[in-house]
């Protein structure tokens, strides 16, 4: 179903939700790495305040707002509430998941890598070289079918540059590269072994189940903008939840694709120790129910 084809109403059974209200994180506030859950934040799904949040809200926020399955929901709430630092609490704020290694990991999409210092605030620098691989790499959809030169020189309304799973995969290996060299040229040990692999091919596949399309991959570029720039689910631009939840067999099938998208992923799989594709493969079916949270 296309995005412009899905309804404006949540999935059945779901609660009516007041995207209007909308404001970015004040004074006390706490963030995640991860734009998604912040977004749902600043639109007051989870506690604006980021902080006292129960396995219960956060499972049903996932799922009955952005139509994640129950089964990942729980996974992501579960480690989230290992988060922390009070191992008696039951709940979590959300600069908990900064902790480097569980939900948080270097070659994030958006965020610099703990070495840096700082593997939490928006890094506009690096969003910019994965939002331009998605423009440059991605592909046109026009309205009523059109395919004329003039309509691709430039949006203005009659059509939308779309990602896809080429797209997407060159743009998260991109980052990959570029993270090793800056870790080397630092002269830092670059961490990026299975569960690495596995927690960067997940991000992406994340995002195009939930904000798009989990079959081919596709969505807007401006949905994607919305949420990394500003933390906003984008209602307004014609976002609306898939009819069926987003499960973990949607996100095999969306780790796969981008990894056969993947011009390098016989050398990557070598890198991270799997040896072989077929190998990459087996892990990603065996290990990925344990990795599938928000990334």
């Amino acid at each position: 179903m296309s995005t412009e084809e899905k309804s404006t109403s949540p999935p059945e059974g779901h609660p009516p939700i007041d995207w209007s209200k909308w404001a970015p994180a004040g004074e006390g506030d706490v963030r995640s790495p991860c734009p998604m859950i912040n977004a749902l934040s600043n639109h007051s799904i989870l506690p604006h305040s980021g902080k006292g949040i129960t396995k219960g809200a956060a499972v049903t926020a996932l799922t009955q707002t952005l139509n994640l399955s129950p089964q990942i929901a729980n996974i992501f709430a579960s480690v989230a509430i290992s988060s922390n630092p009070d191992h008696s609490a039951h709940t979590f704020d959300l600069d908990h998941v900064r902790k480097h290694g569980l939900i948080e990991h270097d070659v994030s999409l958006s965020r610099a890598d703990i070495a840096s210092g700082d593997n939490y605030t928006f890094d506009k620098e690096r969003w910019d070289e994965v939002l331009r691989t998605y423009l440059d790499e991605g592909e046109w959809q026009h309205a009523e079918g059109k395919e004329d030169e003039k309509e691709k020189e430039k949006d203005e309304g009659k059509g939308k540059r779309m990602t896809n799973f080429h797209a997407v995969s060159k743009a998260r290996y991109e980052r990959v590269t570029r993270c090793k060299k800056e870790h080397e040229e630092a002269g830092k040990e670059f961490g990026y072994g299975i569960k690495e692999f596995i927690l960067s091919y997940g991000e992406s596949a994340l995002f195009l189940g939930l904000l798009g399309d989990p079959k081919e991959g596709k969505i807007p570029v401006e949905y994607l903008r919305v949420l990394f720039e500003q933390e906003r689910i984008p209602f307004n631009e014609g976002w609306r939840p898939t009819e069926s939840p987003v499960t973990q067999t949607d996100m095999n099938h969306m780790i796969f694709s981008l990894i056969m998208a993947n011009e390098h992923k016989a050398e990557e799989a070598k890198a991270v120790g799997l040896g072989t594709v077929h190998a990459v493969n087996a892990a990603v079916t065996s290990i990925l129910p344990t990795y599938c949270t928000i990334m």
